[in-house]
């Protein structure tokens, strides 16, 4: 019996050995994998852009600063796509149909994900939009910005663009 009962409470600790408290995902950790629809109906999936920097920004069509960095994302996207900087957009609004008509109105170069349920703000641990999350090429989180990205007169802010060169590798 106690046999039995050792080889129990052993299990049970090499079961939770690998466990760690429940929170949102700090620097360092895997960024939280998601599958989302994009505004195009293509199903895209976070480990898929392994190798590349990824900037995942949650925000909401209904969130003035929101709506106030897509044209700062837009010039990222657009300057350092070719070094391997990947900009998705998770659109945490509950009506789907909401986002496509403000793209519609307000189009925007990089890709937008559909999160109607929030998920995604859930497992990132976010408090409000907009938020953004820097992921490295190894799929790690590196950097988070709480509120609208540090930008000036329209373009991101130098430390900002630093920061995402240092990523980027130059």
């Amino acid at each position: 019996m106690r046999a039995a009962a050792a080889m129990l409470c052993a299990g049970l600790i090499v079961a939770t050995a690998g466990c760690k408290p429940s929170g949102p995902p700090v620097s360092g950790d895997l960024a939280p994998e998601f599958v989302l629809q994009s505004t195009a109906g293509a199903i895209r999936k976070l480990s898929n852009y392994r190798g590349k920097v990824v900037l995942v920004n949650l925000w909401a069509t209904w969130c003035p600063p929101c709506v106030a960095e897509l044209p700062v994302l837009d010039q990222l996207a657009a300057k350092y796509a070719d070094k391997g900087l990947v900009v998705l957009a998770v659109a945490g609004d509950e009506d789907v149909r909401a986002v496509h008509d403000f793209l519609a109105r307000s189009p925007v170069k990089f890709e937008v994900l559909l999160d109607p349920n929030g998920a995604i703000g859930t497992a990132y641990g976010i408090t409000g939009y907009p938020e953004t999350f820097f992921v490295d090429r190894q799929g790690r989180l590196s950097d988070k910005i709480i509120g609208p990205l540090p930008h000036e007169g329209g373009a991101a802010s130098g430390q900002f663009t630093k920061r995402i060169e240092e990523l980027l590798g130059g």
